[in-house]
């Protein structure tokens, strides 16, 4: 992976991705239109995990491309962020609900603090057809401290 910035320090990236920061999933539709959604998002220090439903519009883009982008951004005072593109999957099926609910006892914490995380996520993972979308930067840029 190719990263400029603070986040070329793989310390301070992790430091940064576990705040609670909302991220938002780019992908591009059929007819080449932008299609950009607010997610929660997993770094694990290799790739970024977003948890889905199997019939959401980015599940259907990225399936069809293999590709996405990832936005993470602080507090608008703190003008600090991140942007990173690069080939994607989705997980689905059981293992994509097993990722689904391990990435998202991870995010608990830092999005719903005071919640159980492993039984929300297994509450979650109960609802609809949960898929797991992972995100393999190939490039990242990142701006501010």
């Amino acid at each position: 992976m190719h990263a400029t910035g603070w986040a070329a320090d793989a310390a301070a990236l992790a430091r940064f991705m576990r705040e609670p920061n909302l991220g938002r999933v780019a992908t591009v539709d059929p007819d080449g239109t932008p299609h950009v959604v607010p997610a929660w998002v997993h770094w694990d220090g290799e790739s970024f995990w977003v948890g889905a439903q199997a019939l959401d519009h980015k599940v259907a883009n990225i399936r069809r491309t293999g590709r996405a982008g990832i936005e993470v951004d602080a507090d608008i005072r703190q003008k600090r962020g991140l942007y990173a593109t690069g080939r994607a999957t989705v997980i689905d099926g059981a293992q994509g609900r097993r990722e689904y609910i391990r990435v998202t006892s991870e995010q608990i914490p830092r999005y719903q603090p005071g919640k159980p995380p492993i039984e929300t996520a297994r509450a979650y993972g109960e609802k609809g057809a949960p898929v797991v979308i992972r995100i393999v930067p190939e490039r990242l840029i990142s701006w501010g401290r």
